[in-house]
């Protein structure tokens, strides 16, 4: 028999369920995701609000062996409100019905139709459909409450409202970075404790997840980088901000970030050939310059790390980091401050030489 469709709908062959599924098709309740998820002998079939929601649940039937890219798919996703089936196939049928859209495999002629026992005041003029770029156009984000956002439209002011189940990975990363930003420990800084650790703890499970299944984005290797160093596992951290300068080679902030979780680790080889590279790129960002000084000065390059900090205070001068860092190079080199080992050396205040050290020389 027949199923009825609404928003985005996962179509899913009966004959592939009994393929991958304990019990087959007559199980699908067990992984049917909400109350619109229901089956004749041929089909089944979940509808979503949003196609976040859709494409999460196609996601986790590929995880369990079906097939969605091959020439004749397992199962496909329909979009009610322009008919679209993706990816395209040759056994499913579309047909509209008392304003109601029905999907059948090819050949099958049943003239009853299942719907959700939910939907006997099913109003296809109460659903409005809009594309990502249409809603980035007409509207504007108000707010989220669970899992409805709701959205004001710009022309009228009316509030329109968005059901989902998921979050996008934009959404995911957003919340997770927000965390990480937040309570980021900048290099020297003791690791974060207690319950800022058990905090970014929970936003790296977030981004393991999304590295998973997004490899390939530099933004989320970052953040994952940041976060274990937030927390003190300053190797990971390392592995993770060097595979983001990988993808991103030209991206100053993820140089800057290896070379201050390198310089933390007194990796001063590593941290100098970032932080050089940094410069390279960007050669009269002040910052970058001062994290460069820094990073040679520790590595006994006094007379560059001095000649770079004064092409730094040049380009500003009152910039009162780059003029703290000059000052310290300048005693270095004057010999009246030894040069620091380490960065959290260097932040210490000097100790003050004795009367009787001062007398002989030392």
């Amino acid at each position: 028999m027949p199923v009825q469709i609404q928003c985005n709908s996962v179509v899913i062959r009966n004959d592939a369920l009994d393929r991958v599924l304990d019990g087959g098709s007559e199980n699908f309740g067990e992984i049917a995701p909400n109350a619109m998820s229901y089956s004749d002998d041929r089909l089944s079939q979940a509808s979503f609000m949003s196609p976040v929601d859709a494409e999460e649940f196609a996601k986790s039937l590929e995880l369990r062996g079906l097939q969605r890219d091959d020439d004749s798919p397992d199962f496909v996703v329909v979009r009610t409100h322009d008919r679209t089936v993706e990816p395209p196939c040759d056994w499913l049928v579309l047909f509209e019905y008392e304003q109601r859209l029905i999907a059948t495999i090819r050949g099958f002629d049943s003239q009853t139709v299942i719907a959700a026992a939910t939907d006997a005041d099913y109003d296809p003029g109460t659903i409005e459909n809009y594309s990502e770029e249409e809603i980035a156009e007409k509207f504007e984000f108000v707010e989220r409450d669970g899992n409805v956002d709701t959205y004001r439209e710009k022309a009228t002011g009316r509030l329109v409202y968005h059901a989902r189940q998921t979050e996008s990975p934009d959404e995911i990363f957003k919340r997770a970075f927000g965390i990480v930003w937040k309570l980021r420990r900048q290099p020297g800084m003791e690791p974060r404790q207690g319950k800022r650790a058990a905090e970014i703890q929970s936003a790296i499970e977030s981004l393991q997840s999304l590295a998973a299944k997004h490899p390939d984005m530099a933004n989320v290797a970052l953040a994952l980088g940041m976060a274990w160093f937030a927390i003190g596992e300053d190797d990971k951290a390392q592995r993770q901000v060097t595979r983001a300068v990988d993808l991103e080679p030209d991206n100053t902030i993820m140089l800057k970030e290896l070379g201050g979780i390198c310089l933390t680790r007194s990796d001063f080889p590593t941290a100098l050939r970032a932080a050089t590279k940094a410069v390279e790129i960007e050669p009269d960002d002040i910052e970058l310059l001062g994290n460069l000084a820094v990073i040679q000065l520790l590595n006994g390059e006094v007379t560059q790390a001095k000649a770079t900090i004064q092409h730094a205070i040049r380009l500003k001068p009152n910039e009162p980091i780059n003029g703290n860092i000059q000052a310290i190079i300048e005693a270095v080199a004057s010999g009246k401050r030894d040069r620091p080992q380490s960065l959290q050396e260097m932040m210490r205040p000097p100790k003050r030489k004795s009367w009787l050290s001062k007398l002989f020389g030392r």
